[in-house]
């Protein structure tokens, strides 16, 4: 077989193998860390209460540069108030990448409301190398498309 050939093969197969189509929850999760699965449960748990505080006291201040804490806590309220209360959540999908300033964790998780409405968070987690304080620095919530894997 010709080099170039055998490496077009090669690169399809990756690629097939990357794309597989099973979308078992969690299937992903290769890269998740049970320290940062602790702290978006604790997030998720005092969502699921209503407890606000507790929910905001998750993020690291350096999130609510782009929105203040109470345009945060309001935009959860009015999701909760659109979606119903929050039933249960899964993580989806994770990835982690190690950088100078520490390892970066992005977290992929559905939650389920009343009536099985859903919704999409993607998550990024920071645990800096000279602390021993994981950090929640980014979170976007979006609804969960129906059929969406």
């Amino acid at each position: 077989m010709k080099p170039l050939l055998r490496l077009s093969v090669l690169m399809a197969l990756l690629l097939l193998a990357a794309c597989n189509g099973d979308s078992t929850p969690g299937q992903y999760n290769t890269s998740s860390d049970p320290a940062v699965a602790a702290k978006a449960d604790a997030l998720f748990q005092a969502w699921q209460r209503g407890d606000y505080d507790a929910v905001l006291a998750e993020y690291d201040e350096t999130f609510f540069q782009g929105r203040s804490r109470a345009q945060w806590r309001k935009h959860l309220e009015d999701l909760l108030a659109e979606r119903g209360p929050l039933r249960e959540w899964h993580l989806r999908r994770s990835q982690a990448d190690s950088r100078f300033s520490g390892k970066f964790f992005i977290y992929e998780y559905e939650t389920v409301h009343d009536g099985n409405k859903r919704l999409h968070h993607l998550m990024t987690f920071l645990w800096p190398v000279d602390e021993d304080t994981i950090k929640l620095v980014g979170h976007k919530i979006t609804p969960w498309q129906v059929g969406e894997e």
